[in-house]
Protein backbone atom coordinates (compact mmCIF):
# COMPACT_ATOMS: atom_id res chain seq x y z
CA UNK A 1 0.00 0.00 0.00
CA UNK A 2 1.77 3.13 -0.80
CA UNK A 3 2.04 6.36 1.21
CA UNK A 4 -0.59 8.34 0.02
CA UNK A 5 -2.79 5.74 0.65
CA UNK A 6 -1.70 5.16 3.96
CA UNK A 7 -2.12 8.90 4.84
CA UNK A 8 -5.84 9.02 3.85
CA UNK A 9 -6.33 5.95 6.00
CA UNK A 10 -5.14 7.96 9.22
CA UNK A 11 -8.32 9.94 9.19
CA UNK A 12 -10.61 6.59 9.54
CA UNK A 13 -9.20 5.82 13.04
CA UNK A 14 -10.89 9.14 13.99
CA UNK A 15 -13.65 8.83 16.05
CA UNK A 16 -17.21 9.87 14.57
CA UNK A 17 -17.77 12.75 16.96
CA UNK A 18 -14.60 14.23 16.27
CA UNK A 19 -16.81 16.12 13.11
CA UNK A 20 -18.01 18.19 15.68
CA UNK A 21 -14.69 19.84 16.76
CA UNK A 22 -13.85 20.12 13.62
CA UNK A 23 -16.65 21.84 12.59
CA UNK A 24 -15.63 24.02 15.91
CA UNK A 25 -12.09 24.47 14.19
CA UNK A 26 -13.68 25.64 11.14
CA UNK A 27 -16.40 28.14 12.86
CA UNK A 28 -13.78 29.61 15.22
CA UNK A 29 -11.90 30.67 11.96
CA UNK A 30 -14.65 32.05 10.32
CA UNK A 31 -15.63 33.90 13.18
CA UNK A 32 -12.07 35.25 14.37
CA UNK A 33 -11.85 36.69 10.07
CA UNK A 34 -15.04 38.55 10.14
CA UNK A 35 -13.87 40.16 13.58
CA UNK A 36 -11.02 41.02 11.99
CA UNK A 37 -12.59 42.24 9.16
CA UNK A 38 -15.11 44.49 11.08
CA UNK A 39 -11.65 46.16 13.51
CA UNK A 40 -9.50 48.52 11.74
CA UNK A 41 -5.88 47.10 11.03
CA UNK A 42 -4.44 49.33 12.60
CA UNK A 43 -4.18 47.96 15.78
CA UNK A 44 -2.46 44.99 14.28
CA UNK A 45 0.03 47.04 12.17
CA UNK A 46 1.14 48.35 15.09
CA UNK A 47 1.83 44.66 16.28
CA UNK A 48 3.70 43.49 13.08
CA UNK A 49 5.63 46.79 13.18
CA UNK A 50 7.01 46.45 17.05
CA UNK A 51 8.46 43.10 16.13
CA UNK A 52 11.70 43.33 13.77
CA UNK A 53 10.74 39.86 12.17
CA UNK A 54 7.19 40.41 11.18
CA UNK A 55 8.00 44.61 10.26
CA UNK A 56 8.76 43.10 6.78
CA UNK A 57 5.21 41.14 6.25
CA UNK A 58 2.21 43.95 7.10
CA UNK A 59 1.59 43.81 3.51
CA UNK A 60 0.07 40.24 4.44
CA UNK A 61 -2.44 41.83 6.98
CA UNK A 62 -5.47 42.20 4.44
CA UNK A 63 -5.08 38.53 3.15
CA UNK A 64 -5.04 36.94 6.92
CA UNK A 65 -8.75 37.32 7.08
CA UNK A 66 -9.74 35.72 3.15
CA UNK A 67 -7.33 32.74 4.29
CA UNK A 68 -8.92 32.50 8.04
CA UNK A 69 -12.16 32.15 5.95
CA UNK A 70 -11.59 30.28 2.61
CA UNK A 71 -9.53 27.79 5.49
CA UNK A 72 -12.46 27.76 8.27
CA UNK A 73 -14.89 26.57 5.23
CA UNK A 74 -13.02 23.48 3.95
CA UNK A 75 -12.27 22.50 7.20
CA UNK A 76 -15.82 22.75 8.34
CA UNK A 77 -16.99 20.89 5.59
CA UNK A 78 -14.07 18.15 5.46
CA UNK A 79 -12.78 19.38 1.96
CA UNK A 80 -9.14 19.34 1.80
CA UNK A 81 -8.94 19.35 5.84
CA UNK A 82 -4.75 18.85 5.56
CA UNK A 83 -4.28 20.95 3.14
CA UNK A 84 -7.00 24.04 4.88
CA UNK A 85 -4.83 23.30 7.79
CA UNK A 86 -1.07 23.26 6.63
CA UNK A 87 -2.29 26.71 5.60
CA UNK A 88 -3.46 28.06 8.61
CA UNK A 89 -0.33 26.79 11.09
CA UNK A 90 1.87 29.71 9.86
CA UNK A 91 -1.08 32.31 10.41
CA UNK A 92 -1.54 30.73 13.97
CA UNK A 93 1.76 30.55 15.02
CA UNK A 94 2.56 34.13 14.19
CA UNK A 95 -0.91 35.04 16.25
CA UNK A 96 -0.01 33.01 19.42
CA UNK A 97 3.59 33.49 19.75
CA UNK A 98 4.24 37.27 18.45
CA UNK A 99 0.91 38.84 18.72
CA UNK A 100 -1.23 37.24 21.79
CA UNK A 101 1.37 36.42 23.84
CA UNK A 102 2.51 39.99 24.64
CA UNK A 103 -0.75 40.47 25.81
CA UNK A 104 -0.77 37.59 27.99
CA UNK A 105 -3.60 34.83 29.90
CA UNK A 106 -5.26 37.18 31.77
CA UNK A 107 -5.35 40.61 30.01
CA UNK A 108 -8.48 42.51 29.40
CA UNK A 109 -8.94 41.31 25.33
CA UNK A 110 -6.81 38.08 25.59
CA UNK A 111 -7.45 35.86 22.68
CA UNK A 112 -4.18 33.55 23.65
CA UNK A 113 -6.52 30.50 25.21
CA UNK A 114 -8.42 30.41 21.91
CA UNK A 115 -5.57 30.88 19.26
CA UNK A 116 -3.97 28.28 21.28
CA UNK A 117 -6.84 25.92 21.45
CA UNK A 118 -7.29 26.64 17.39
CA UNK A 119 -3.08 26.06 17.07
CA UNK A 120 -3.55 22.81 18.48
CA UNK A 121 -6.55 21.42 17.53
CA UNK A 122 -5.01 23.01 13.53
CA UNK A 123 -2.28 20.68 14.21
CA UNK A 124 -4.14 17.67 14.79
CA UNK A 125 -6.10 17.92 11.50
CA UNK A 126 -3.80 18.71 9.67
CA UNK A 127 -1.96 14.95 10.36
CA UNK A 128 -5.18 12.66 11.03
CA UNK A 129 -7.31 15.34 8.37
CA UNK A 130 -11.24 15.02 8.06
CA UNK A 131 -12.47 12.29 9.49
CA UNK A 132 -15.43 9.97 8.72
CA UNK A 133 -18.11 12.83 7.92
CA UNK A 134 -16.09 14.88 5.80
CA UNK A 135 -16.61 15.55 1.62
CA UNK A 136 -12.79 14.63 1.15
CA UNK A 137 -14.40 10.83 1.90
CA UNK A 138 -17.03 11.31 -1.35
CA UNK A 139 -13.96 12.08 -4.14
CA UNK A 140 -11.69 9.47 -2.12
CA UNK A 141 -11.84 6.50 -4.22
CA UNK A 142 -11.93 3.16 -2.04
CA UNK A 143 -8.47 1.70 -1.32
CA UNK A 144 -8.58 -1.93 -2.90
CA UNK A 145 -7.44 -4.77 -0.80
CA UNK A 146 -4.59 -7.01 -2.46
CA UNK A 147 -5.94 -10.77 -3.12
CA UNK A 148 -4.47 -12.91 -0.97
Amino acid sequence: MGLLHQSYKTGENIPKWIVLIRVFLGASLIWKAIKFLGNSNAELVDHFNETSILSNFTWSIPIVPWLHIIGGVLIMVGFFTRLAALIQLPILFIAVFFINLKSGLYGSQSDLPLSILVLVLTIFFSFEGGGHYALDNVWRKPVEKPEE
